[in-house]
């Protein structure tokens, strides 16, 4: 056996071994988020509430990174001239906050012990950042229901990792930012991200685990993107706007693929328009079970 087809072997276990955890992953994240928040008699619980706020000064750039386990998280641009605002609801029984700030770098969240048989539903965490300086952010969390708007940040990179989560994630206007890079992690989730043609992001990766998915593709492009995507079990809707040149290649044999509006040439599917087309997402997939869809979308 040559040295290139050892080399192509060992990518493909390696890539079916990273499926294969991933969906082991999804499925002991779900264990978890359905033992976290199932309903159940909470006795003694001390809900606190803690608000911190900074004024914008002349900070050049703002490194967020938000660590939260479970409960609903809000995250989304400030209107009112502050550098950031985080307001923390908590189970004070079991949780401590986590709040750091220092020369432009704000951490944020919660450490907890215990947290079996307590209702967590009620705990919430809403961070407000300024839309006047350039952010790198950085998100971790599990059992949440979390909504996250993008719109009107000066985003110039984004890692966000989920658990068991309902994640919704709007791009609801053009970021002035190049995004160098745009990453997210699934585990066993409803992910639903929208207007990603606003992120002015020349690459994408995510790495899903068990779950539902959209990606949405609209918004204003100011230049190509190249999206990476990795999926384990689960569905994957892809919506494209009509005129942008797409062309997808697919890995992996087990998930049926609805490729309306592409045409096969080779290895790949591309839109008819792909060649005369201003501006072209090109998306690497690779998926195990389930199913994935192309939706064009627009006039």
């Amino acid at each position: 056996m040559t040295d290139t087809h050892k080399g192509a072997r060992a990518a493909s276990s390696n890539a079916a071994a990273y499926r294969s955890f991933m969906i082991r992953f999804a499925i002991a994240m779900t264990i978890t988020a359905l033992a976290l928040l199932t309903p159940k008699i909470a006795h003694g619980q001390d809900w606190r509430t803690v608000t911190k706020t900074r004024e914008l000064d002349r900070e050049s750039t703002l490194r967020v990174n938000v660590e939260y386990a479970a409960g609903h998280l809000s995250i989304g641009p400030a209107t009112d001239g502050k550098l950031y605002r985080t307001t923390l609801r908590y189970d004070a029984d079991v949780f401590d906050p986590v709040f750091d700030y220092s020369g432009g770098k704000l951490h944020v969240g919660v450490n907890g012990g215990e947290v079996k048989g307590r209702n967590l539903k009620s705990g919430r965490l809403d961070v407000k950042l300024s839309p006047k300086v350039p952010i790198e952010l950085d998100l971790e969390f599990g059992a949440t229901e979390a909504t996250i708007d993008l719109g009107g940040l000066r985003l110039r990179s984004a890692q966000i990792a989920t658990g068991a989560s309902k994640t919704t994630l709007n791009v609801s206007s053009l970021n002035p930012e190049v995004c160098s890079l745009f990453e997210v992690q699934v585990g066993a989730a409803k992910f639903e991200a929208t207007g990603l043609g606003n992120l002015n992001a020349e690459r994408m990766s995510l790495e899903g685990g068990v779950g539902e998915m959209l990606l949405d593709f609209t918004g204003q492009w100011k230049r190509d993107m190249t999206a990476k995507i990795d999926m384990g079990l689960g569905s994957l809707t892809i919506q494209v706007p009509r005129g942008l040149g797409v062309k997808i290649t697919k890995d992996g044999l087990l998930a049926s693929f609805d490729s309306q509006g592409l045409t096969k040439r080779g290895n790949s599917f591309y839109s008819e328009n792909y060649e005369k087309s201003s501006r072209k997402l090109t998306i690497n997939l690779d998926a195990a079970l389930g199913s994935i869809r192309v939706v064009w979308v627009g006039n």
